[in-house]
């Protein structure tokens, strides 16, 4: 859509927000938008405000008193009818300001493998071994006559090691070395720290100068970025995403979402802070995470809205 030069950005920002709001995009118009919105941060605050006015409107009680009483889904714009906590606009408008996510650019330059938003990769390494990176990961390899090392910069691995006991393979994640000499297991590096999940065999865990701890199929370790201690425990991620599926078993719902994250450009956001501790059990595809969201939503009797190339955002 050609936006008016003579428009303030506030005019603009108002008219895509009444096109996005009101049916699905084209192609073409995704397209618009996202370049519209990448301009400049301006922009995004632009479209942030408007949205975060039409929230503040929807919660005024003349707005609830002008309601139909017919159920939202024969509405042809029901997420108008939609209530947000008092923190949403908030936490709307900062993901706004941000903007969608975008894989860092430079890490993939030096990487040797990497993965775009949404779409993981399996790849069979030369010595046999074999690579799936998780979406938004990448990685480097290094094998040698004496050694095998993957660094992980970024995202989430599996890996099947093939097996070599005088030539180890070592997967690398900040300071955390995970070692093994045939085995499946599977690493991820996260704002926190870096977790190790064994599901074959056994993996050697280094972290800093910190003692060596070995883990046994079933077991996990976690290394906070500021503690070389290893915290080991249960194995309570699994490995369903290289199978593109999201399997959980009484798992909070905040961190259901932040796995449904990953595989998306938006960002997710809980609303109300009230339900993030909501067991969930469920299996969730992880090839089409928007309709996983949908269905999260549904079954926990929960709202969901979605702001196109910006947000989800569930209450």
């Amino acid at each position: 859509m050609a936006m008016n030069s003579t428009e303030s950005l506030l005019q603009q920002a108002a008219r895509w927000h009444a096109i996005a709001s009101g049916r699905d995009l084209s192609a073409d118009e995704s397209r618009s938008l996202d370049g519209w919105l990448a301009q400049s941060a301006s922009h995004r605050l632009a479209y942030a405000d408007i949205c975060a006015a039409a929230f503040a409107l929807e919660q005024s009680p003349a707005a609830a008193e002008a309601r139909p009483s017919a159920p939202a889904a024969r509405s042809p714009r029901p997420w108008l009818r939609w209530g947000v906590a008092a923190g949403a606009p908030l936490l709307l408008v900062l993901a706004l300001l941000a903007g969608p996510r975008v894989a860092p650019s430079w890490q993939n330059w030096n990487s040797d493998l990497y993965t775009e938003i949404g779409k993981p990769l399996s790849q069979k390494l030369a010595d046999g071994s074999v690579l799936e990176l998780d979406t938004d990961s990448a990685v480097r390899v290094r094998l040698s006559p004496e050694r095998r090392d993957i660094e992980l910069l970024r995202g989430r691995l599996a890996i099947a090691v093939a097996k070599d006991p005088s030539r180890p393979l070592h997967v690398l994640s900040g300071g955390v070395d995970a070692m093994a000499v045939g085995t499946r297991f599977v690493v991820d590096r996260g704002d926190l720290g870096t977790e190790v999940g064994v599901h074959e065999g056994i993996v050697r865990v280094t972290a800093g100068r910190g003692k060596a701890v070995d883990l046994g199929a079933g077991q996990q370790a976690f290394v906070g970025n500021d503690d070389g201690a290893a915290q080991v425990g249960a194995l309570a991620s699994n490995d369903g995403w290289t199978r593109g599926v999201l399997s959980v078993e009484q798992m909070p719902l905040s961190k259901v979402l932040a796995e449904l994250d990953r595989y998306l450009p938006e960002r997710v956001i809980l609303a109300d802070e009230a339900h993030a501790a909501m067991p969930i059990t469920a299996t969730l595809p992880l090839d089409d995470p928007a309709a996983a969201l949908r269905a999260l939503a549904q079954t926990s009797q929960l709202s969901l809205r979605h702001i196109p190339r910006i947000a989800y955002v569930m209450r």
